[in-house]
């Protein structure tokens, strides 16, 4: 096959991994805007917040699942099933005739998401060479951030000009094309090898898994922090994560071999997905809250998170040929936590166009990061353990995420009441709280309880900030304790898969 050939037969698997990848991001946010309309026409007010809480739990859960499925069953095929699921899930989304059913069919599109989320990352990794990973894998970030941050938009622009279900139907004609690109590829060979799969360790990591998603949907908000539905989930995933290493040890395909626990690449590479998601969670969450305490309008909060996508735009367009030519990823992880920790001080303390600037500085570490580490998975991790290699560090990238926000939201909740207290007369305190629960109406409270108001609001969200900032210093300091290796050379036993090469033999052996 001609070089040409070659490049030619990559493009489409990528070109249909991109689009499904854009689909899944998109599906799991683009309700938040739509959520008036379905309430309006539903009600079941006490249902809504599981429309997306279920999706993202159902995605978490089901992460390391299809990232051994990749591994045994092939790429193509898992990539093919999830997004089948997906698509499947839109369209009962889109027929829905009641909050439960919209629940409902919302976790199947969240499992068809998490599949997409690993399985398009597998792809990537057995379709390019180690020196073409470094240049292609920003756009991955890239779809991933840009998709993150129009899917409310897009939402609304919807809802307010068709109707609420369009969210969903927008799924089929994408996915179609998706399956139509993929298809046609064969350098995606099934694997060989027949092997059990451990259902048993999946249903352990799964319960884990929920009991974390809920504990951070629930905890200081529906239950207190000490309630005892919140202890007992905490306390229900300890014994299932002693159980779950329990059965990994004997299991003969664990779902996710405990060997990958001690490599310190992969282990450090984990740690990162956990501070990405955390401070990514937290960017774009709160930055928006502190420009409205700082007085902008509603529209020009939402339009400060634009620098993060700028910033990764700038490392895909600027840097990244540059990255893959350098070959120095420990340079680039170290100047992503710098950048990153740098941007989120920033953030917290600045104002006005050095809070941009702040977050412009945040993205391009954001992205520095998240290419680095993503890139030293696909090379370190052997061959016959890449998708749950590529799962681990997703599904570290999720619960950084939501477990983050959800500490960070508590932290947030404790310090604006005793920053209220402080500052509010004790007769106006319970207005000033119910205003501050929305952000928006503060401006129609009178001038002095205004004031104290958002200088409270402020406070407390620039401490957040600083909270992710030391997260992110901490992601930075296991930067510094643990050098990268340079990407393995052309033809090494992490390079692509050749055509008319079956992928390696999965070895079994305990964890």
């Amino acid at each position: 096959m001609s070089a040409g050939t070659r490049r030619q037969g990559v493009a489409l698997p990528l070109v249909a991994v991109a689009l499904a990848q854009f689909l899944a991001m998109v599906d799991l946010n683009i309700t938040a805007t739509a959520m008036p309309a379905i309430v309006g026409e539903f009600g079941r007010l006490d249902l809504f917040a599981w429309v997306t809480t279920g999706a993202v739990l159902a995605s978490t859960v089901t992460t390391p699942l299809y990232g051994k499925l990749s591994d045994v069953l092939g790429r193509k095929q898992v990539f093919m099933l999830a997004l089948g699921l997906l698509t499947v899930g839109s369209v009962l989304c889109a027929l829905a005739q009641s909050m439960p059913q919209l629940v409902l069919f919302r976790i199947v599109q969240g499992v068809g998401a998490g599949g997409l989320m690993v399985s398009a990352m597998a792809i990537y990794a057995e379709l390019l060479s180690p020196e073409q990973r470094m240049r292609y894998q920003i756009w991955f970030a890239t779809t991933l951030n840009a998709s993150a941050a129009i899917s409310p938009f897009l939402g609304g622009l919807i809802t307010d000009w068709i109707n609420w279900r369009w969210t969903f139907w927008l799924t089929v004609p994408v996915a179609l094309i998706s399956v139509a690109l993929i298809a046609r590829t064969r350098l995606l060979p099934r694997p060989e090898t027949r092997v059990r799969i451990d259902y048993l360790g999946a249903a352990l990591l799964g319960g884990v898994c929920t009991c974390l998603v809920l504990v951070s949907s629930w905890a200081g908000g529906a239950y207190a922090w000490g309630s005892p539905v919140v202890v007992g989930l905490g306390a229900a995933a300890i014994v299932l994560v002693i159980a779950w290493l329990r059965v990994e040890r004997r299991a003969e395909q664990p779902i996710i071999p405990l060997r990958l626990f001690r490599d310190p690449v992969l282990v450090v590479a984990n740690v990162q997905g956990l501070v990405t998601g955390l401070t990514m969670f937290a960017a774009v969450t709160f930055l928006p809250l502190l420009m409205v305490a700082r007085g902008e309008s509603a529209t020009g909060a939402g339009l400060a998170l634009m620098p993060l996508t700028a910033g990764s735009l700038i490392v895909s367009l600027g840097l990244s040929s540059f990255m893959a030519r350098a070959g120095r990823p420990q340079l680039f992880a170290v100047l992503g936590g710098v950048l990153l920790t740098g941007g989120l001080v920033a953030l917290a303390v600045a104002e006005g166009a050095a809070m941009l600037a702040g977050a412009l500085v945040f993205g391009v570490g954001l992205a520095l990061i998240f290419q680095v580490y993503s890139v030293a998975v696909m090379n370190h991790a052997p061959r016959r353990d890449l998708g749950s290699a590529i799962g681990l560090q997703s599904l570290s990238r999720q619960l950084g995420g939501t477990l983050g926000l959800a500490a960070l939201s508590g932290a947030f909740q404790a310090r604006l009441g005793a920053e209220l207290a402080a500052r509010v007369p004790e007769d106006q305190l319970t207005r000033a709280v119910t205003a501050a629960g929305d952000p928006e109406t503060v401006s129609a409270l009178p001038e002095a309880l205004r004031t104290a108001v958002t200088g409270g609001y402020g406070s407390a969200l620039t401490l957040v900030l600083l909270a992710a900032a030391v997260c992110a210093g901490a992601g930075l300091l296991a930067t510094l304790l643990l050098k990268l290796p340079t990407p393995p050379k052309k033809g090494s036993d992490h390079d692509r898969v050749h055509p008319g090469r079956p992928a390696a033999h999965h070895e079994g052996g305990r964890g």
